[in-house]
């Protein structure tokens, strides 16, 4: 659990396992979010929160890119675009310049094998945290969409080098092809012969793999387009470590190529990378025809790419009773000054601010298809023009008051803690009516969407209407639901970043908690310890 003031030690037996997943999570995604969670606090131990491979996949793929794309401008400096040359010139590369062109093959090969690896583990990622629906299907449809050019983009790499890998790479993508009919004569009577390949079909694989990155580029900017100051780069450590990784493999193990591609003799075996070229012995071990693999391949791709409306909402009565519930934004135009504050808030850039050129104009518009109903643009908003439902910024200080009021009856509660719904399970955390903790009734508390809502001006005000402390409950810091470490991360040299970040503010009284789902006792433990202190401090 990461903290940003220091309470007393937490205790060091371990805590008990709680269930992890709100649910908030689909059913069907629970299991799977179960694992993710304790592999992502596993990886926590060894590598901590800031470092964890899981918390940067995104930034690490873009750095193997650029990895593939500098290597395979060097690489192209001494290829032989035709089928004559081709094998020899990549031999060249691998035998004669062992040292620097043989280890920049393999980094390009080792680098384009951990882009898949990376990919997938992103996917699962994605998939059991519940990230892929509503208005991140854009980002999810997008990615699918990667998914086919880079495979093409990998075979078509191993088909450049000419050896009998990439001769069977040719004779089973063209059974494949003929299965769709594309020309009267078989695709192998155009293109294979019984001695040689068809240079038309080596300039086309050579364009394709050249052309495709550009290609990748424009479909990466669709599938980020919608997140507001993405992460692209991991941090120097890990991406560091990282390029160790690749060039200490290419060194113990450096890519080769097999025998040279003939075509007058039958491939019997060849050497595979199963990361790019498994469909091939997999459509034989199946004994499917090139109809059938294409049939069940396109559904099974179609079911990927659709999963953001196959998996459904949760149902109401499973979603725990929030004291600010998620609903539609709505901007109050009269009250609008278009002063930006919520358009900089907002994680997902569904709030933009037109500018006719008068600023008495101005007017905050926000996007519904984009908007995830966070909040962060209600709390924001310095002059209520912005509510969330019936939450206003107002409401938010409204409720405040009425949590430290004396008529509530009973002691007054001398904390404020503001919970994120997302951050664990919350089944008995609070008390009957939800406005204090039930494991320590001195501490009033108001359950939020995500802390992004939680500004350092609403801790200000918690503490002028009586909170002798403040307590703020969020996830594990890059591990937000809605993104909002990782744009703090983007705000930390900002300006403004002290009307966002309440982690900035130079507050005894208050104490930050980045949790995982499996340290409620932990967490229940740091509550009390800081409230005690608290308690100690202002007593006469």
């Amino acid at each position: 659990m990461e903290k940003t003031q220091r309470p007393a030690a937490p205790p060091s037996k371990a805590p008990p396992r709680a269930k992890p997943g709100a649910k908030l999570i689909p059913w069907l995604l629970r299991p799977g979010n179960r694992l993710l969670v304790f592999t992502q606090e596993a990886l926590n131990r060894i590598y901590t929160p800031a470092l964890n491979p899981l918390y940067f996949l995104g930034s690490i793929t873009f750095l193997l890119f650029w990895i593939l794309l500098g290597t395979g401008t060097y690489l192209y400096l001494f290829y032989e675009m035709n089928p004559v040359k081709a094998y020899e010139s990549v031999r060249y590369i691998t035998e004669d310049q062992r040292y620097y062109g043989g280890i920049i093959r393999s980094l390009h090969r080792y680098a384009s094998d951990a882009m898949i690896i990376v990919i997938g583990i992103h996917i699962a990622q994605v998939f059991f945290s519940d990230r892929f629906r509503r208005y991140r299907w854009v980002a999810w449809v997008s990615g699918a969409a990667i998914l086919p050019v880079i495979w093409f983009e990998g075979v078509s790499g191993y088909f450049l080098v000419w050896d009998q890998t990439a001769q069977m790479i040719a004779i089973k993508s063209a059974e494949l092809l003929n299965a769709l009919h594309i020309n009267a004569d078989p695709v192998e009577r155009n293109f294979l012969t019984n001695d040689s390949i068809n240079s038309l079909l080596f300039f086309v694989m050579n364009y394709l793999h050249l052309a495709l990155p550009c290609l990748m580029l424009v479909v990466v900017w669709v599938h980020c387009m919608r997140i507001s100051m993405p992460l692209i780069n991991p941090p120097g450590p890990l991406g560091w470590t990282l390029i160790a990784g690749l060039v200490a493999l290419s060194l113990v193990k450096p890519a080769v190529s097999g025998p040279p591609a003939d075509l007058s003799r039958l491939i019997v075996e060849a050497p595979i990378d199963w990361f790019f070229l498994a469909i091939f012995p997999l459509v034989h071990e199946l004994d499917l025809s090139p109809g059938a693999a294409w049939l069940w391949g396109g559904a099974a791709y179609l079911l990927f790419t659709l999963m953001p409306w196959v998996i459904r909402e949760p149902k109401k009565n499973s979603k725990p009773l929030t004291t600010v519930p998620s609903t539609a934004i709505t901007v109050n135009q009269d009250l609008c000054k278009g002063c930006l504050m919520c358009q900089l808030a907002c994680p997902f850039e569904a709030i933009q601010v037109f500018d006719s050129g008068d600023p008495e104009r101005a007017r905050a518009i926000v996007a519904p298809n984009r908007c995830a109903e966070c909040g962060f643009c209600v709390t924001a908003c310095e002059f209520g023009a912005i509510s969330m439902g019936e939450w206003t910024k107002a409401s938010f200080q409204n409720h405040i008051e009425r949590l430290f009021a004396a008529e509530n009856g009973g002691p007054a509660p001398a904390t404020m803690a503001f919970v994120c719904e997302r951050a664990f399970d919350q089944t008995a955390f609070y008390t009957a009516d939800r406005s204090r903790l039930a494991f320590n009734p001195g501490v009033a508390a108001m359950v939020v969407p995500c802390i992004g809502m939680v500004s350092p001006p609403l801790v200000e005000y918690a503490e002028r209407a009586g909170a002798k402390g403040v307590v703020v409950v969020g996830c594990r810091a890059l591990d937000c639901h809605y993104r909002e470490a990782r744009r703090r991360l983007n705000l930390h040299t900002s300006k403004d970043r002290a009307l966002f970040l309440v982690e900035k503010m130079e507050d005894p009284n208050l104490l930050v908690l980045h949790v995982s789902p499996l340290e409620t006792e932990r967490l229940k433990e740091s509550i009390n310890q800081f409230h005690e202190r608290i308690n100690q401090e202002v007593a006469p």
